[in-house]
């Protein structure tokens, strides 16, 4: 009944229903008043009487008397096309008038339309940018809130590990500051005993010193790329480590298949396997996995270079696999963990060095794989 734009369809079709029918009317009248049809007419008159009968001057006066009526109806047809071509015309003028409406109204309609549209667009303009612009603070202040809480949660990590590396050399010095107390108090102390003593101590002092020298420059980034052994980065990290795992009891296997030089970061680098034997470390003692173990593999494949760090406490959760590198999730305790450790480890990997960390589950436990072209 109404098209897309709501003018009625009945309102379209009148004028050319009306024209057609007018046009079929005007003529089958205009046959009936043709001249052709008055001769045909005559014709028929004439065969009508034989020819023996044929009286002209009595067929002259009916053609005369016909004449006067094929001239009425011919006069009657001129007036009446004059009255139907006047209607159609005053009809289709009224119809355009109608249509102008119609037509205007629905174009005020879609103008109005669009008037608010643009409206709401420029609306839109004036507040993005200053909505783009509060996005851009946020996400940084975001980030820095990030590298903070990564700072401090390094900064923790680092106060951890160093006392752990002191605990054995600050208890030999205990010793030998025991042996001279005794040695002293028994009158048994001799130069000999001194000066032993003395470099036992300096020796426990230098590598009490070099630890700290080695978390320095172990968490000083990186200002260029450059090339280094896989197993020289994951030795240091295992280095800064060692001294806990040993504490803990845990065993750290390390096999080196197939060693590969890479381009990149070495520390940064290192700090993704501290990282990753870190975390190993933390679940296996949350667990409370008896014979803990960490297992780190190095070997290549073509270009690329691959570490796999894998542990023996179960693996992760099915449902926490796919959350594992997000931002501020983790599965310990708020106090252990500020859920950012994978998250910039994955960074360090895939956006700085161009690679790929992944994780799944095995038999035993979480498997990490630290894959890096050469």
């Amino acid at each position: 009944m109404f098209n897309k734009d709501g003018i009625p369809f009945f309102i379209i079709m009148i004028p050319f229903l009306c024209i057609i029918f007018c046009a079929f009317f005007i003529s089958s009248y205009y046959m009936k008043v043709s001249e052709q049809n008055f001769q045909d007419d005559v014709k028929i008159l004439i065969q009508t009487y034989p020819k023996k009968e044929i009286n002209t001057k009595l067929i002259e006066e009916v053609i005369k008397d016909k004449r006067l009526v094929y001239e009425k109806n011919k006069a009657d047809f001129l007036y009446f096309i004059k009255v139907v071509t006047l209607c159609v015309l005053l009809f289709m003028a009224l119809f355009t008038f109608l249509m102008t409406s119609i037509v205007k109204d629905i174009v005020n309609k879609y103008m109005s339309k669009v008037e608010n549209e643009q409206n709401k667009l420029k609306n839109l303009n004036e507040t993005l940018s200053t909505k783009v612009a509060f996005g851009i603070e946020e996400g940084k202040r975001k980030d820095k809130a990030i590298l903070e809480q990564s700072k401090m949660a390094k900064v923790g990590s680092m106060i951890s590990m160093i006392a752990h590396q002191w605990r054995q050399p600050l208890s030999e010095l205990s010793g030998v500051l025991m042996e001279l107390e005794t040695a002293t108090r028994f009158k048994k102390v001799d130069e000999k005993h001194i000066l032993n003593s003395i470099d036992r101590s300096n020796d426990m002092i230098e590598f009490m010193s070099n630890t700290i020298d080695d978390f320095r420059n172990f968490y000083k980034p990186d200002k260029k790329k450059e090339y280094f052994n896989i197993s020289d980065a994951c030795k240091k990290a295992i280095n800064l480590v060692d001294a806990t795992l040993h504490n803990l009891s845990i065993a750290l296997i390390f096999d080196i298949k197939k060693d590969k030089k890479i381009f990149g970061y070495p520390t940064e680098y290192s700090q993704v396997i501290l990282n990753l034997i870190s975390n190993a470390k933390d679940i296996l003692v949350e667990k409370q996995i008896k014979d803990p173990k960490i297992y780190i593999t190095i070997t290549s494949r073509g270009m690329q270079s691959i570490v796999t760090i894998r542990d023996n406490a179960g693996g992760i959760d099915e449902e926490n696999l796919d959350l594992i590198f997000d931002p501020y999730y983790s599965t310990k305790d708020s106090s252990k963990g500020t859920g950012l450790g994978l998250y910039i480890s994955k960074l360090i990997i895939e956006k700085n060095m161009g690679g790929e960390l992944s994780v799944q589950n095995d038999n035993e436990g979480a498997v990490f794989k630290v894959i890096v072209l050469g």
